[in-house]
């Protein structure tokens, strides 16, 4: 990531990276994307990576790793396949948990919750503040098939309350239209929502989400 990109994630919390992939590849992925869909049985499929090697070699590539900071590597993975029939809306929101291997009390970890057997714990602010997401967009994505929307800067508030969120949304929200191929850099505490698509169509994003190990504190470990 160039000093510019840096700096601007720094002030708004994401930035759009155009036309990251080319169509012959977007066209593998939607195939895997749909049987891992299939197989799965569900539009919001977690742990990606162990279900799909290609998905799970793609979170590796240099290809995502040079839009990041030296040192990072994926630690979570979802594919979120949002479709005509599956036209849901996702509320005002920060990404405040991790999957970690397994438990164990450390202080500033907690509240702790298991989902589909995995362990979640929110971590300290600190380690959110390092963490960032790659959402890569296999579709075209315009405001009317449910593209992201988010509020700029809001990353830098730390952990906001529900009556905070409420105060700091609609009217400061941007949309991030994306097109096939581009690719959303995020920062997890940045308060982002979709809504559903007023034009239903195919909405597959990877969603992958990137830290450092040196970030977790022993005995502590990632999931992924």
């Amino acid at each position: 990531m160039n000093a510019p990109d840096a700096q601007q994630l720094a002030r708004d919390g994401y930035l759009i990276v155009r036309k990251v992939a080319e169509e012959s590849s977007l066209r593998q992925w939607r195939e895997e994307a749909d049987a891992v869909a299939r197989a799965a049985g569900t539009t919001c499929v977690r742990h990606l990576r162990r279900r799909s090697a290609v998905f799970d070699e793609l979170a590796l590539s240099s290809r995502f790793c040079s839009l990041l900071p030296a040192g990072y590597r994926p630690v979570r993975s979802i594919l979120f396949d949002k479709t005509p029939e599956e036209n849901w809306p996702v509320a005002w929101h920060q990404d405040l948990t991790i999957c970690v291997a397994a438990r164990h009390e450390w202080e500033g970890y907690g509240p702790w919750s298991t989902k589909d057997g995995v362990v979640h714990v929110q971590p300290p602010m600190s380690l959110l503040e390092h963490m960032l997401t790659l959402r890569l967009h296999l579709d075209d994505t315009p405001a009317s098939n449910g593209a992201l929307r988010v509020v700029p800067g809001s990353h830098r508030a730390g952990r906001l309350s529900p009556e905070e969120i409420a105060q700091a949304t609609e009217s400061e929200a941007l949309v991030c239209e994306c097109e096939a191929g581009d690719v959303l850099v995020m920062c997890p505490l940045l308060l982002h929502a979709s809504s559903r698509s007023s034009a239903p169509a195919r909405r597959r994003v990877i969603h992958i989400e990137y830290a450092r190990d040196a970030d977790l504190p022993p005995p502590l470990s990632w999931h992924e």
